[in-house]
């Protein structure tokens, strides 16, 4: 397993009723949340950038009007991508049958992938890196559709995420990318490590929020002769610390990773406390160890990981966690790692 050609098992959708699928469920669900919810994400920060005006908090009042305009451009970009295509795509994934079929990237531009698919070309969006490597490996997707208009449900081998596609002519091709080395050793994982390093810098987000609210305030309070603002910044400061004293676990991923070969043990999901507003969640699986079972706790685990080790039965795990140490879990060879504990 030393090579590009790693091959484990992994989740597959099924032949056909995908919505049954609870993970399949689960992501269209979210997209029809966030369709729904896009408003709140423009009004919300913008009534508060009018209430910051009021109390002559420019520099929060800024902060909030730059959140309301990344709202606008975030609602707009997904109604383009997923709106027009969500009520196609549950007509389609309402009985019809799903495809197997050989795929190839021909294009890629950000997130925006085309794929040949025999004589048809899908554009498929979002498609991240790692996913690109799952396609250019397996060279196959299964595709639901498409229908009258053109439109597709498609899915990546251990990924219920069902993405949006439509039909489209041939584009410009590009020079292939080459396929990244997957290995046993989780050290040597391209495709793994890039989602650890991703995903480590993506948990300091909220930190980096609170870091500029506090920059903010700090310039407000040099403006105002209210103190309340600096309880308020104190306030955030704590939350700041405790943030970051929490994701602490999470950053570790990429380090992890690096600390051993990837190991197959059988487990039993018990509980899993994602839902389709956090879609991410501490799964708790029960492990069989020499010596006896183990309550194991993968913290923050996706849909993805979940629907992987129900399918499966099998956790992949890089070393062993202790009483202190956490370990790393995931799927080799996919963009899917998480962190674990034992109970």
């Amino acid at each position: 397993m030393e090579d590009t050609q790693l091959s484990v098992a992994v989740w597959r959708p099924a032949e056909q009723w995908q919505a049954d699928d609870k993970a399949v469920e689960l992501r269209m669900q979210g997209y029809a949340r966030r369709s729904r919810t896009m408003a709140i994400g423009i009004v919300v920060p913008l009534v508060l950038a009018a209430a910051m005006f009021g109390l002559h908090s420019i520099g929060l009042m800024v902060l909030f009007l730059l959140n309301a305009a990344w709202g606008l451009i975030s609602g707009v970009r997904h109604q383009m991508r997923v709106g027009r295509w969500l009520p196609a795509a549950r007509s389609l994934l309402s009985g019809n049958p799903s495809h197997r079929v050989a795929a190839r990237v021909v294009a890629h531009k950000g997130n925006r992938t085309v794929l040949a698919v025999g004589p048809m070309h899908l554009r498929v969006e979002p498609v991240l890196w790692g996913t690109r490597q799952v396609i250019a490996r397996t060279g196959e997707i299964t595709m639901v559709g498409p229908d009258a208009e053109g439109h597709a449900v498609v899915f990546v081998d251990g990924q219920p995420m069902p993405l949006p596609a439509k039909v489209v002519e041939a584009p410009e091709p590009m020079e292939a990318e080459p396929i990244a080395r997957v290995s046993a050793n989780a050290a040597e994982d391209a495709v793994t490590q890039w989602f650890a390093t991703r995903f480590a810098r993506l948990m300091w987000a909220p930190a980096g929020i609170l870091v500029l609210m506090l920059a903010a305030l700090a310039f407000d309070a040099q403006q105002s002769r209210f103190s309340s603002i600096w309880i308020v910044f104190v306030g955030l400061l704590i939350c700041a610390i405790v943030l970051t004293l929490r994701m602490t676990d999470q950053t570790r991923l990429p380090k992890l990773l690096k600390t051993g070969q990837w190991q197959a043990h059988p487990v039993t999901v018990e509980e899993w406390k994602g839902n389709v507003r956090v879609p991410a969640g501490d799964l708790t699986v029960k492990l069989g160890v020499p010596g006896g079972e183990y309550r194991l706790v993968v913290k923050q685990a996706s849909a993805e990981l979940v629907a992987n080790v129900s399918a499966t039965g099998t956790l992949w795990m890089v070393g062993q966690p202790t009483a202190r140490k956490p370990a790393a879990v995931g799927v080799p060879g996919y963009p899917i790692v998480a962190i674990a504990r034992f109970q």
